[in-house]
C-alpha cells in the first residue's frame, strides 16, 4: 500500500496538468481580485452618493443557493477588505473547487488511459488499494492547492488593494479548514465517478455541474417529494458536500463545522470504499 501511495504521488507531481492548473488558478485569482477592487470601489461610490442609510438585517435563515458561480466579496462599503473576505468569496462560490475537480478527474483516469494500471494491477493482491492510494494522493493535492491558493491570494490582495489584512484569524482558520475537507470530499466523489464510469468527459462534466450548483434542481425536486410525504424540515442540500460548502457562513459555529465535517467524512468514505470495491472486482 505504501509503495502504491509513493507511486501515485510521484505520478501526480510528474503530470503537466498539475502545474498547468496551478498556473491558470494563479492567473484567475489575480484577475478576480482585480475585479473585486473595481466592484468594491463602485459600492463605496454608491454608498457615498446615497442619501439613505443602508441597513443589513441579520437573519437566522440559510441563504438560498442559486445556479451558477458567484465570486463576490462580502465586504460592506467602508469596511476593510481582508484576505478572509477574498478567500471566502472563492471558496464559498466553488471557484477553487472548479480547478480542483478538473485535476481530480485527469489524475484518477491517467493510469487507466496510459495503460499503467495493467502493468501494476496484476501484481497486487487487492487492486482496490490502487483507488485508496489515489485518495491519499488527492488529499495531499488538496492541502497543497489550498496552501498555494492562499499564498497567491495574499500576494494578489497586497498588489491590488495595496495592503494585506488577514481578518478574523479564528473564524478564518475554522472556515478554511472545514472547506478544505469539504473540497477533498468533492474530489473523492469525482474520483469515484471517474473510476466507476471510466469516461473523462462525463466525469468532468459531472464535477463542473456540481461546482455550478446545477444539482440544486434535483435537490429541490427531492425536497418537494419529501414534503408530499410529510417529512418535516428535510432539506437535501444540508446532506451534500456542495450544499455544505455554500451554507457555511463566515462566522461558523462549532455545530456548523461539525455537521459539515460529518457530511464530508461520511460521503467521502462511502464513495471511496464503493469505488475501491468496484475496481477490485473489475477486469482491467
Amino acid at each position: 500500500m505504501l509503495n502504491c501511495i509513493k507511486m501515485d504521488l510521484y505520478r501526480m507531481f510528474r503530470m503537466k496538468s498539475f502545474y498547468m492548473i496551478w498556473i491558470i488558478l494563479a492567473a484567475a485569482t489575480i484577475f478576480t481580485t482585480s475585479m473585486s477592487v473595481i466592484d468594491y470601489n463602485m459600492l463605496e461610490e454608491e454608498a457615498q452618493n446615497s442619501t439613505q442609510t443602508l441597513q443589513q438585517e441579520s437573519t437566522s435563515q440559510e441563504e438560498p443557493v442559486n445556479l451558477g458561480m458567484d465570486v463576490t466579496i462580502p465586504t460592506q462599503p467602508g469596511e476593510q477588505v481582508t484576505l478572509y473576505d477574498l478567500s471566502y468569496a472563492s471558496l464559498h462560490g466553488k471557484f477553487i473547487a472548479l480547478f480542483m475537480v478538473i485535476f481530480a478527474v485527469l489524475f484518477s483516469s491517467s493510469d487507466v488511459s496510459s495503460g499503467y494500471v495493467k502493468n501494476i494491477g496484476g501484481q497486487m493482491k487487492n487492486r482496490g488499494n490502487l483507488v485508496l492510494s489515489k485518495a491519499v494522493a488527492l488529499f495531499v493535492y488538496t492541502i497543497l492547492t489550498m496552501a498555494f491558493y492562499l499564498v497567491i491570494q495574499a500576494i494578489a490582495q497586497a498588489a491590488c488593494f495595496h495592503e494585506l489584512q488577514i481578518g478574523a484569524v479564528r473564524d478564518f482558520a475554522a472556515y478554511t479548514g472545514t472547506q478544505t475537507l469539504l473540497h477533498y470530499a468533492l474530489l473523492l466523489i469525482c474520483m469515484a465517478v471517474t473510476v466507476i464510469i471510466r469516461n473523462n468527459v462525463f466525469s468532468m462534466t459531472f464535477g463542473i455541474l456540481f461546482c455550478m450548483n446545477v444539482m440544486v434542481i434535483l435537490y429541490s425536486a427531492v425536497d418537494k417529494v419529501a414534503a408530499k410525504l410529510r417529512i418535516s424540515d428535510f432539506v437535501l442540500l444540508r446532506y451534500t458536500v456542495t450544499g455544505r460548502m455554500a451554507l457555511l457562513d463566515m462566522a461558523p459555529s462549532a455545530k456548523a463545522c461539525g455537521e459539515a465535517l460529518a457530511v464530508a467524512i461520511v460521503l467521502g468514505a462511502a464513495v471511496t470504499i464503493l469505488s475501491s470495491q468496484i475496481f477490485r472486482r473489475r477486469d482491467i
